[in-house]
Order: structure tokens, then C-alpha cells, then sequence
């Protein structure tokens, strides 16, 4: 009998232990580590069938080596505050505000949600290091009326 209870009670054991999953590591770190403030490193976007031409499928792509070239204005910065609000400021070269947008964001496990007035956005999110953020989403980047550009942006952590 008391064997039977010590088989029990290991079965048991093991039933916790595997049951209670925790949400992967990598998703609580995103959460613990988005408020602050952050810098564009990349934006590429893979524009396909551009204007619903055929053949038409480009690359647009800025970095911090190009982004003043290609933009005239400096990398912007997205402010992430931990009461879940957040405005993005978008600068000149001479560091004058230019434009900012501005709502509020949650994390649905890997999933960034970002409300504004006037549109909500949705963003596969990967933090591949420390201080690294991949954004990525399916949007209409050339205005063709088709969700089929493939999204990316790279952001690195400025300060808390």
C-alpha cells in the first residue's frame, strides 16, 4: 500500500512539474525590457509585386550609415513607458522636433500591439540579443491596396 501511495504521489509530482508552464524566457524579457527609450538601426522592406505590377518586387532598405542621406532627418526614437503609453519623436538634423506620434502598447506574447488615434499597428517582436529589438509585420508599403510587404525594423536601446 505504501507503495502504491509513493508512485502516486511521484506521478503526481511529475504532473505539477510538467504541467505548470512558464511563458518562454524570451517573451518575458521583451516585456521587462521595452520601457525606455530606443533608436531605429534598420528599416528594410520588402516591397512584392510593387503597385500590383508583376516583376516588380524591390528592396527598400536605411541604416545608420544611410538614414540622414536617404531621410534628411535623424534615426527616430520610440520612448516606451511602463504605464504602457508611448510616443515615437522624429527629429531634423539639427535635433528639432519634426513630428511625433504618440498612444499606448501591450505585449501579447510575442505580439507588440500600438494604438494611436488614428491606427493600430501589430509587430512580431525577437529581441536577438541584449539591447536589440526586431520588429516585423506584413504591411502595404507601396499603397497598391495589398498587405504583402514584408516589414523589418532593428532597434537598439538608448537608456532607461
Amino acid at each position: 500500500m505504501r507503495l502504491y501511495y509513493g508512485i502516486l504521489m511521484f506521478l503526481l509530482t511529475l504532473s505539477f512539474v510538467f504541467g505548470c508552464k512558464e511563458e518562454p524566457k524570451e517573451n518575458q524579457d521583451i516585456a521587462a525590457y521595452l520601457p525606455g527609450v530606443w533608436e531605429v538601426n534598420l528599416l528594410q522592406v520588402k516591397v512584392n509585386s510593387a503597385d500590383n505590377k508583376p516583376d516588380s518586387s524591390y528592396v527598400f532598405q536605411a541604416d545608420q550609415g544611410n538614414w540622414v542621406a536617404q531621410f534628411q532627418v535623424k534615426p527616430f526614437r520610440t520612448f516606451y513607458e511602463s504605464d504602457n503609453k508611448y510616443r515615437i519623436e522624429y527629429r531634423t538634423v539639427y535635433d528639432s522636433l519634426l513630428n511625433m506620434s504618440r498612444g499606448i502598447y501591450n505585449i501579447f506574447g510575442d505580439t507588440l500591439m500600438r494604438i494611436e488615434p488614428n491606427g493600430t499597428y501589430q509587430y512580431l517582436l525577437k529581441m536577438p540579443k541584449e539591447g536589440v529589438m526586431e520588429y516585423r509585420a506584413t504591411i502595404d508599403w507601396d499603397g497598391d491596396g495589398k498587405e504583402d510587404d514584408e516589414y523589418l525594423e532593428v532597434q537598439r536601446f538608448l537608456k532607461l
